[in-house]
């Protein structure tokens, strides 16, 4: 085990659990309504929601997963690429009338527009299970990052079989559930703030170069 590998990792991710929790408590609202538990009560604003989606998009899944995939697997591995892409210019001209549309309406979610826009309960709840189904392998390569990150620290994640084996991930994943649930979007939106200043300092850092 690399003691001081450990530590940091430790110290960091008790951080984040704190942050994750007392997130709830940031520019307060009540949880109880979805527009301020998923949204945030769209009280964000620019700064926030950058960091938000800077957050989303430079994790595990892209600093470890995908880079890990194309090692073991070859050119699969690629999608990630083309992908992007594809999906950013799209972004860039769709989305920004999306959400004025969304906060004019009151919608919450991509189904809420589809139901309002075609008035098809069935478009809507089709829309909606494709966006669950389409985010599972999304998680499933967030658990191998992490998989991967307590394998560098030194524990044996491959000698264990089952439960035990899985226990590092299963708390981890338990743990970022629980702060979620209590803090809905300003968890991941507070920590993202956190995460990206250190992928910054990290990589502007002269060692890094």
């Amino acid at each position: 085990m690399n003691a001081i590998a450990t530590f940091v990792f430790v110290l960091f991710f008790i951080g984040v659990t704190i942050l994750g929790f007392i997130a709830a408590h940031w520019r307060l609202g009540d949880l109880a309504h979805l527009e301020e538990w998923g949204l945030g009560g769209r009280r964000f604003g620019t700064i926030v929601t950058w960091f938000l989606l800077g957050g989303d998009l430079y994790t595990a899944y892209t600093f470890i997963a995908v880079p890990a995939l194309v090692f073991g697997a070859g050119t699969t591995g690629f999608f990630a690429l083309p992908y992007t892409i594809l999906i950013y210019p799209f972004a860039f001209v769709v989305f920004p009338k999306l959400w004025s549309i969304a906060k004019r309406q009151g919608y919450v979610t991509s189904a809420d527009f589809v139901s309002a826009r075609y008035g098809s309960r069935m478009l809507a709840l089709a829309i909606a299970v494709t966006g669950i189904v389409a985010t599972m392998p999304y998680i499933a390569l967030q658990l191998v990052g992490i998989e991967v990150v307590i394998g560098a620290l030194g524990f044996d994640t491959k000698g264990f079989e089952g439960f035990v084996g899985d226990l590092p991930l299963i708390i981890a994943f338990a743990i970022l559930a629980a702060y979620t649930y209590t803090s809905g979007l300003r968890a991941p939106a507070m920590i993202a703030v956190v995460k990206d200043i250190l992928i910054f300092t990290s990589r502007s850092s002269p060692r890094s170069l």
